[in-house]
């Protein structure tokens, strides 16, 4: 495979990363008491839809951040912004990468401060491929093994966290990274379902593993998918990327279903002394 290649297969790769993290943050900081530091900005966070909400938080988790560089919940909250902001928001090249340049930073120093803290290591391998991907496709296939680490060792901590986004995640880079890379559909069909074990309520849970099925021409499965997905009603606007899943599903379902018309039935052999239907 060409460089060219490769490099299209990862740009692919990151692109869907762009919905993947986001909205078990934001159920988990409404469900969960924010500490009153926090409220601020967490509260501006769930309104990121807007993005002057959203750099509004992003510059209080900062403020507080570098107010105590101990404190690592204000910091995976940092690289949870940047990484929205670098990936929504921002529109220029150099911005983006100052921004996954900061949520990767952040995201690791909280690693270390707080090692089984599961957003820190979550937030750390997406930053770090955002940033690596950005910078050169090369810096991001020396980068996949400290990325998998730090997805891995998030879902081994709290698989529940994103609504199985570290599942998803490396289902993902299964899915698309070149086998001689380390990529495997096997594998990548194993954290789907481990994803969508982990929360069946999220519609993108079920946009990605149909994804993965039709992009294997397996359109009944991916149909069977989708509509399950859409079964679910439809997240409100604080679930910005959830929202996204569930409408990216009901695009996807007219798809499916003229792909599966379009599909040749199966040849059936006549029996000794049967005539084909006319």
């Amino acid at each position: 495979m060409s460089r060219n290649r490769v490099a299209a297969v990862l740009g692919f790769f990151l692109a869907t990363f762009l919905s993947l993290l986001l909205p078990g943050a934001a159920r988990a900081q409404a469900d969960w008491e924010s500490a009153p530091r926090f409220v601020e900005a967490d509260q501006a966070y769930m309104e990121r839809a807007d993005p002057a909400r959203a750099a509004f938080a992003n510059e209080r988790y900062e403020a507080l951040y570098r107010a105590d560089p101990e404190d690592w919940e204000a910091a995976w909250r940092l690289a949870m912004t940047s990484y929205y902001l670098g990936s929504r928001v921002a529109s220029e090249k150099p911005e983006k990468e100052a921004l996954f340049l900061r949520g990767q930073d952040v995201a690791e120093a909280s690693a270390l401060l707080k090692p089984d803290c599961a957003p820190c290591h979550l937030l750390a391998g997406i930053n770090m491929a955002l940033y690596g991907q950005s910078v050169g496709v090369v810096k991001m296939i020396f980068t996949l093994r400290a990325i998998r680490g730090h997805l891995n060792r998030s879902l081994e901590l709290d698989p529940t966290f994103a609504e199985g986004a570290a599942a998803r995640t490396l289902a993902t880079i299964d899915q698309v990274v070149p086998f001689f890379l380390g990529g495997s559909k096997k594998r990548a069909q194993k954290y789907y379902a481990q994803a969508l074990e982990i929360d069946p309520s999220d519609p993108l849970n079920y946009l990605f593993y149909a994804r993965f099925f039709a992009g294997r021409h397996e359109y009944k499965a991916a149909l069977d998918l989708t509509e399950r997905g859409l079964a679910l009603p439809r997240p409100g606007p604080e679930r910005v990327e959830s929202r996204d899943g569930w409408d990216r599903l009901q695009a996807l379902l007219p798809k499916l279903r003229e792909a599966i018309a379009e599909q040749p039935k199966p040849f059936r052999r006549l029996k000794p002394g049967q005539r084909k239907r006319r």
